[in-house]
């Protein structure tokens, strides 16, 4: 099992080159094509103009250079790519984004940054892609990271749908790793929410996957799951995070609240996740 088909969202931040070397590597690793892809009418973050038709040629630009420079990197790791330059203003592009990001096995996105002027487009793009894509996505923290993820993997677990479907989206990133730990945050109230005999099933499942893997169970305490989660990550040196999308849909299909929110906002190493 492995990624055939990789996406990677191109932009003029300054962890840009470690999401186009981390979808490289994953390329290589897999033998796939890598897709970088820009946004035609995202603002460049240090111009400084209150003339739309500035922002929309220098944005133009931009995207033009972010791909030729994706490719030029492409073509010196020996991996096959394509790039996309997608217009259009924030709902059209957030569209397209949904539409291309159907064709992918992998998206790797990254975290919005509060203290950037993009936050708030980055944020609905994020939230918007996780939700309607169906394809599992890699967000990689503004903080940046000194490492390709995937060495020691940390799986946080509750037996729901959206835990199931992230680690299974997730297997072609495990058969590397060197150690993955399966995290079950409890209170004395949802210890049974997954018994014993699951967590076994689950166990001898990935086992079949030739994944071996250890379990942590963790008691949740005063502390939210989401604290508890990131204080685990902290304490095992791990460099990628699993985990299904939290919480349930409101009316308006938003998924970025409680625990999700928590770890997308907080994050400090690569999370992979799925809805």
């Amino acid at each position: 099992m492995s990624y055939q088909d990789i996406l990677v969202f191109l932009d003029d931040g300054s962890t840009n080159a470690t999401r186009v070397s981390t979808g490289l590597h994953f390329a290589k690793r897999h033998d796939a094509k890598l897709t970088g892809v820009a946004l035609a009418t995202m603002k460049p973050r240090r111009l400084r103009t209150d003339s739309s038709k500035v922002r929309r040629r220098v944005s133009q630009e931009m995207a033009e250079q972010l791909v030729a420079e994706f490719t030029t990197k492409a073509e010196q790791k020996d991996v096959r790519s394509k790039s996309i330059i997608i217009a259009g203003n924030a709902d059209k592009s957030t569209d397209k984004m949904v539409q291309y990001s159907h064709n992918y096995d992998l998206l790797i996105l990254r975290q919005p940054n509060p203290d950037q002027k993009d936050y708030s487009r980055l944020t609905e793009l994020s939230e918007t892609v996780l939700l309607k894509s169906g394809r599992p996505i890699l967000f990689m923290p503004y903080i940046g990271t000194d490492k390709c993820p995937g060495n020691r993997v940390m799986i946080t677990w509750d037996g729901t749908a959206a835990a199931c479907r992230a680690v299974h989206n997730a297997l072609p990133l495990m058969h590397n790793a060197s150690e993955v730990v399966l995290v079950i945050v409890e209170n004395k109230k949802t210890r049974k929410n997954v018994p014993e005999a699951a967590i076994n099933g689950f166990v001898e499942h990935l086992n079949n996957h030739g994944i071996n893997l250890t379990v942590r169970r963790v008691l949740k305490g005063s502390y939210d799951i989401a604290t508890v989660i990131l204080n685990e990550v902290a304490e095992t040196a791990t460099d990628l995070l699993i985990m299904g999308g939290y919480g349930k849909p409101s009316l308006q299909e938003k998924i970025f609240g409680g625990v999700t929110k928590s770890i997308l906002s907080s994050m400090i190493v690569p999370v992979l996740m799925s809805h």
